[in-house]
């Protein structure tokens, strides 16, 4: 019941951030964060332990985008491409990506991932189980080029099982994740939402 009340937020929640980017004209080929209305945020915050939204706004070249989620352990890729799913795209939308806490077991967690757009909206939902850990950060990119990088990192949750503080990622690492890799390594467990645009 969680899953469906969730699944209708979100679903209403990115028509409205679609039709309010409709009258709101952006340079084309690229991936940003839209501002939020404190209503738009408590939802979020209310329906989802963490939450994502980036609007990407393409040209007709675009024909299709695909999006999942990677897995790294200590720095290192241990599950790759999950929940992946490809759609055909038209000029904008929206890309909403949310965790929450199943009610059966709280070492569960939903991951939802969901394109909105013009074309309708695709969504993919999985279970992932993730240990008790001390600490977590989240973080997104603010904006990226899509001519600067083929497959963009979106958006990142990072857990770590130290006494210590921790940090998110830098900002450097969203926009060039090859020579920035080194970061994951700070971290027990890194769950990036990656994205892959093609023409």
């Amino acid at each position: 019941m969680k899953k469906i009340f969730l699944s209708i937020i979100l679903s209403l929640l990115s028509l409205s951030l679609v039709a309010c980017k409709a009258n709101d004209p952006k340079s084309e080929n690229n991936l940003s964060v839209p501002e939020l209305t404190a209503r738009e945020k408590a939802i979020l915050e209310n329906a989802a332990e963490h939450s994502f939204l980036i609007d990407f706004n393409v040209d007709e070249t675009y024909k299709e985008m695909s999006i999942w989620v990677e897995k790294y352990e200590f720095g290192k890729l241990v599950e790759d491409e999950k929940g992946r799913m490809t759609t055909g795209i038209e000029k904008n939308g929206t890309i909403i990506f949310t965790t929450s806490k199943t009610v059966e077991e709280q070492d569960q967690s939903m991951f939802n991932i969901s394109i909105q757009n013009d074309d309708g909206t695709t969504t993919a939902t999985y279970p992932e189980k993730i240990e008790k850990m001390a600490a977590s950060v989240s973080g997104s990119t603010g904006k990226t080029d899509l001519h600067a990088t083929n497959k963009a990192v979106l958006a990142s949750i990072c857990y770590s099982s130290g006494d210590e503080g921790i940090r998110s990622l830098s900002t450097d690492f969203y926009n060039d994740m090859d020579s920035h890799i080194d970061e994951l390594k700070e971290y027990d467990v890194v769950y990036l939402l990656r994205s892959e645009f093609t023409k």
